[in-house]
């Protein structure tokens, strides 16, 4: 990817919420070379935004066809990550979940995830009590839609749950 698609990119993780960079990403893919990614992220960006009535079905297939057809491609491009599996939902254009199993490397792995895919969603398999502190610790967490946390946990890690919570506003922590 050319200096100018890894910068659009990275705006699309850093504004996860937002269509503009996605549609603007989708620009670019579709005039270097990789126009059925373009047309599916704007697919995919427009029947996010206008579900559940999504206009005609046509757009639906062509957008389900277009994942059909290339998702093998799209998924070989996400890292294997020892310790990390990422969803099988693509939403607006992107794997939007990825599942963390290896805490050990939690940090190591949550870079690259974030680094690789938009993500709005981070299922923790298990986690120990001294490791959730450096969890709610990572800064890109508030750019989650929702953080499931396994199990329940004691008063000292209920505060640290809420303290993160007041640094990740938009981000629920379940």
């Amino acid at each position: 990817m050319t200096s100018d698609g890894a910068a659009l990119f990275r705006a699309i993780r850093e504004h996860p919420r937002e269509d503009a960079p996605r549609l603007v990403y989708a620009d670019w893919l579709e005039e270097n070379g990789r126009p059925e990614r373009g047309e599916f992220i704007r697919l995919q960006c427009e029947g996010s935004v206008q579900c559940p009535a999504y206009p005609g079905t046509a757009r639906r297939t062509r957008a389900s066809e277009l994942l059909r057809t290339f998702r093998d491609d799209w998924d070989a491009e996400l890292p294997s990550l020892h310790g990390l599996e990422w969803g099988d939902i693509y939403f607006r254009g992107f794997v939007d979940t990825v599942r963390l199993f290896e805490v050990r490397y939690m940090s190591a792995l949550l870079e690259r995830a974030f680094a690789t895919a938009p993500l709005r969603f981070l299922f923790v398999a298990e986690i120990g009590r001294g490791q959730l502190g450096e969890l709610l610790a990572f800064p890109l967490l508030g750019r989650l839609t929702k953080l499931y946390l396994p199990g329940t946990f004691g008063e000292a890690e209920a505060r640290l749950v809420i303290a993160a919570q007041g640094r990740f506003p938009n981000t629920e922590i379940a």
